[in-house]
Parts: structure tokens; sequence; C-alpha cells
């Protein structure tokens, strides 16, 4: 009898056993055909055995295709996350197979690689660059100050493997950032990379799916669930903006894209590229470990001048009411425009306000199912969650004490700095770059395309707007708020406010004239505007580092959390109490429980307990039998986060 385990696409699900039909020969790897749950599912063959438990076996139906399967490298690439994120095979499985491969047949687009690329030349510097990464066998970080041409440089990269006839994958954060890099990449190459998110349809996820599996589809531009696409051919992987916190998964499994695109590459021998004009302290860290290879470019493209960083003391600054730009910083925007440059004013914080109170009995408007407050979104008159999506309209009546016309808007968002810049400058032509201006890439490259057409003269832009964009006649950065952030409960507050900062002025002056950057402060001595200031990442790196190592924080450790959620907030105390209790004695570091920083969130209170182990302790191993000691209720729900990047 011969019987296959076939791994299904389905969530918390592990191998299940069916009977191999005598006319059928199948491979470990190979994509069959299966009823499951009165249902066709396509499956991956992942392990051939001789007998089972079950008495009764299914049949597999058939093959999906005599050429379509999975590399022995994927399979790895599975079982390594199954290890390492204490995940179920079945919900990676999902991550690889996101649709039904075995439906109709369907078209696929080739992409046809005309060698006879146009690439620009390249700096000396450039140039060495390219001769540094044909020469490495470690991963390589291109770190460069904002607008040094780290594209360019992997760009040439590309050209090297397209000629080889390998396939590339090119990771990013957020895909808004793809819109100028395919416009690049299709003047260089001449032909359109394809794009993987979750705004492309099921049909063309069935299409690219079975372009790569037939190695048609050359090169891929994709968000961090384009890394489960099953190459078979795969010879370089770029990871752009590797710093960037959007690589961390933050719901279902709770794993690190850039990471994991790391093990894959070395799984599938291809190489590893990262980008950042801010690397994370991790990757600088592997670098002096030499585990990594690192690429310094100090020079920006043409020799483009770095621009000025000056921090504007709101202290002493006296704003009109409802105003949140300091005069040095109008009569800046004043003379931008008047030199017919454009200008952008950044403020991380979407809506009209973060708040609104009632100044008779001080009740902060707050979400009914989580424990943030209700943000302001003034443009479609209503109160918005922007952690479960929870609305209602604007109230005119407290709804604590009753009392009429007592609430107020407090603080800005990015709508409140919109209408003031327009009152300001009601003739000019002003654009917003957020989540609720530009919900799709197409909104983005429309809005894209008008600052490079100069029909936009301020851009108001949150985090959406600081990472990869060349603007070459934007010559002046407004922060807002240049203190958000900095002084949150997290250890990577500093280094991401650092990182923030240092992104969103290096779009200032990139094209022929020089840029300057307001930075509007209540704490303008924050020791990390002198780093931002003298663009002194690698003495931050080092000041970082060492405050890491004081506290025993990653990189000088592991860690990982126990998130525990449910209706109940005494029962998942107490259940969190107890696992603490009956934890295994070992040389870890055990905090809480503890409310987490979002102590509600969708209706269900969080308590988190924070483990902390030395970098080659079995942290999987530790976590798997100390939750094996307790049985855990229905009405409680667990998720372990491996290397936690935020706490909320």
């Amino acid at each position: 009898m011969q019987i296959a385990k076939i791994l299904l696409p389905v969530a918390k699900l592990f191998p299940l056993d069916y009977l191999i039909p005598k006319d059928l020969s199948v491979n470990i790897g190979d994509l069959v055909i299966v009823s499951f749950r009165n249902k066709e599912l396509t499956g991956i063959v992942w392990e051939l055995v001789s007998d089972s438990e079950i008495q009764k076996l299914k049949t597999i139906h058939r093959k999906v295709s005599l050429n379509l399967n999975i590399t022995p490298e994927v399979l790895e690439l599975i079982k390594w996350m199954s290890v390492y994120y204490m995940s179920e095979l079945g919900s990676i499985a999902k991550l690889v197979l996101p649709i039904d491969i075995a439906a109709k047949p369907i078209k696929i687009k080739e992409q046809k690689v005309n060698n006879d690329f146009i690439l620009p030349d390249l700096s000396e510097e450039q140039k060495q660059a390219v001769t540094v990464l044909n020469e490495s066998n470690k991963p390589v970080i291109i770190k460069g100050v904002t607008g040094s041409g780290k594209t360019e440089i992997y760009f040439h990269l590309i050209a090297d493997y397209l000629v080889k006839g390998k396939q590339v994958l090119i990771m990013l954060p957020e895909i808004a950032l793809s819109t100028q890099i395919i416009n690049r990449f299709i003047e260089r190459f001449g032909f359109e990379p394809i794009i993987w998110n979750s705004s492309v349809t099921k049909a063309q996820k069935q299409m690219i799916l079975r372009g790569i599996l037939i190695d048609k589809v050359k090169v891929v531009i994709g968000a961090r669930s384009s890394l489960f696409l099953p190459f078979k051919n795969l010879g370089l992987i770029v990871i752009d903006e590797e710093h960037d916190e959007s690589y961390k998964q933050d719901d279902g499994i709770l794993y690190n894209a850039r990471d994991t695109a790391i093990v894959r590459g070395t799984f599938d021998k291809a190489q590893i590229v990262l980008c950042s004009a801010t690397p994370s302290i991790e990757t600088m860290y592997n670098v002096d470990l030499g585990k990594y290879r690192l690429i310094n470019l100090i020079n920006r493209y043409k020799n483009a001048h770095l621009p000025n960083i000056e921090v504007i003391d709101m202290t002493k600054e006296k704003l009109p009411k409802n105003s949140y730009l300091s005069k040095i910083l109008i009569e800046a925007i004043k003379a931008n425009l008047a030199n017919k440059k454009q200008t952008l004013l950044f403020l991380n914080r979407r809506g009209y306000a973060p708040l609104m109170l009632c100044k008779a009995c001080g009740y902060r408007l707050t979400c009914k199912y989580c424990s943030s407050w209700m943000v302001v979104h003034k443009a479609n008159k209503k109160l918005e969650c922007h952690h479960c999506g929870y609305q209602s309209k604007i109230f005119s009546v407290c709804p604590e004490c009753l009392e009429d016309a007592t609430l107020t808007i407090c603080g800005p968002g990015i709508e409140r700095i919109e209408e003031e810049a327009k009152a300001l400058f009601p003739e000019r032509k002003i654009a917003v770059i957020s989540k609720d201006h530009a919900k799709n890439t197409e909104k983005i490259a429309q809005i894209l395309h008008q600052i490079e057409n100069l029909e936009i003269d301020i851009l108001i832009g949150t985090q959406m707007i600081t990472k990869g964009y060349h603007f070459p006649n934007l010559t002046l950065v407004g922060v807002i708020d240049a203190d958000l952030g900095s002084n949150n409960a997290d250890l990577r507050a500093s280094e991401r406010t650092f990182q923030l900062l240092h992104q969103v002025g290096g779009r200032a002056g990139r094209g022929d004239s020089k840029g300057l950057v307001y930075l509007q402060s209540y704490c303008p001595n924050n020791i990390i505007f002198s780093y931002v200031k003298v663009s002194y990442e690698d003495s931050f790196f080092a000041h970082e580092l060492e405050i890491r190592k004081s506290a025993y924080m990653p990189p000088f450790s592991k860690m990982a959390s126990v998130i525990l959620s449910g209706a109940s907030e005494h029962k998942i105390l107490a259940i969190a109490k107890n696992m603490v209790r009956i934890a295994p004695k070992a040389n870890v570091k055990i905090l809480g429980p503890a409310s987490s920083l979002m102590s509600k969130l969708a209706g269900k209170y969080r308590y988190r307990i924070l483990i902390i182990a030395d970098k080659k302790f079995n942290l999987q191993k530790y976590l798997k039998f100390w939750l094996s000691l307790i049985k855990i209720p229905s009405f409680c729900q667990i998720k372990i986060d491996i290397d936690p990047k935020s706490f909320y």
C-alpha cells in the first residue's frame, strides 16, 4: 500500500494521509488534487510512507500537472518556518499556495527578456559596489545616504542574473513604493515586472503562480508574501528598505519577511542584497560579526548635496490657536514657492485629530472595542479606530456626562495640516499621500506623476512618503512633530525615530538644488536630533548598541512574546499569571504578565509575557515544553511572537 502525506493550505492543519492510486506516480513536492471536507483542494506531497494509523483513507484524485511541483528548497523553508515561528505547517502552506492553482487553465503571460539592457553609467563609488556584489558569497547590505543610487546598483546586478536566465525577487515593505521602481525598471530592462501584493486578483495570482512554476516569470516585485512564491530558478533576492517594520507580519503567522527571505536565499543558494539608508541595528550587528558584507555609499548620485537640517524650538514659538506650522517654517515655504521649488510637510498621523475630549468632565472618546482613542476624520465626518476599524459619527453631546457643546478636538492629524496649508497658501496646488487619501497604487501613481510634472507645490504625507521616492524639484521638508514616537515605551523607539527622520529628510535636495529640512520639536535637545543633523548613522548605531548591550536586549539576546487574549480580562490575567508560575526553570528571564500597550483590541483584553534568553538558547524548544504544561481554555487565544518588533 502506497501512502502520501499531503500538506494542504489550510490553517492549523498538519499533513494528512491519502492513498496513492496504482496508476499514479508521485514524488515529494508534487502538487496533487485531493478531497477535503467535501471540497477538492490542491495539496503538496509532503512525505511518502508505507503505513497509516487511519483505517479508511481517501485516495488522491490526480496530479495538478506533470511539471507543476514545489521545489525541495521551498519545502525546507516551510519546515524551517514551522519550527522557528512555532506555526502549523498548513498555515505556512497557505502562504505558498494562497489560491487554488488547479482551477481551470489560464493563459500565462511570459516575460520576454531582451538582454540588450539600457543601463546608465555608474559613478566610481557605484562601480566598486557592483564589484563587491559580484565577489561576495555572503548577504550584502548596501548602506548609502539618501539619493546615493542604491537602486541603480542592484539594477546592474539584476541585469547579470537575467542574462544567466535566473529569476529575481525584489521585495518592498509597502507596494506603494513600487510605482517609481516599476517605471525605472521598464525603462532599464524593456519589460514589465510582475507585481505581487494583496490587491492582485485571484485570477492574476493563479496566472502568476503557474508562470513562476514553469519559469516563464523572471522578475517579481512584491510585498511580504512574495517571498513564498514557488520560484524554480531563483538567483537573486533584493530586500529594499530592509529596516522597515512593515516586513514584520502582525497577524496570523508573526513572521519577519526580511529574515525569512534571507533564510530562503540560503536554501535556494540565491544571492541576498539588502538596501537601506538607515539599516536596522540587527543588520549592522551582523556586519560587525562578519555575517554580512557592507557596501557604504557616502556620496549622493551626481554629487548632489545632502540637505541642511535645522531644529525649531517650539517652546519659543507663539502659535495662533489651531495652528501647527511655525513662523520659521511658513517663511521657508514662502521662499521655496517663490523659487518655484516643491515642499513636503510630514506628519506621521492620519486623520484630522488624534483625540476628541470633553472640556466639562475630561472624558476621552475611546473605541467601543479597543483601548485606543477614536481619531477624528473631518473629511468623511467620522470618528475611526485605526486599530480595529470601528467607526461612529462625530458627537455633539458628551457620551459620558451628556453635556452639550463641550467636546473639543485635540492635536493635529494630516488633514488638519492640509487645512492649515490651504488657508496659508490658497493659490497653491496641495496634495496629500496617506492610507486614507491614496488607497491604491493607481491613486499614488497619479499623485507621483503630478509631483514629477511640477503640478504639485506642497505635498503633505505620512510615513508612506518617507521611503524610496525621488523628487528632484523638492527642496524643503518640514517635519511637523519630530517628537512623535521617540518617547514610546519600546526598545526600538529611538532607532525608529532616527530612521524616520533621516528618511523623510532625505527627500529634500535630490536634484541640482541643495535641500533644507526643519524639525519642529518641543524637546530640541533630544540626542537623536544631533545624530540626524550631521547624518552620523554609524555613531548612532554604536550608541544604540551600547544601550542594548547594557540592557541585555536584542541583538545581544533572543526575545519572544507570549500574548494571551480573550473577552474576560480577569480570566486572561489569571491564566497568564498561572503560566508564569509554572514556567520551567531555565537560564531565561521572564517578564510579566503585563497588560499590552494596546490593552484591549477588537473586544479582547490582552496580556503579554516577555521571555529573554541567550543567543544560543533554544527558545522555541523551551516555549513548546512550557505550553505543553498548561491546558489553554477555548476562550483564551494565545500567540507566540518570536523576535517581536512592537509591543502594542
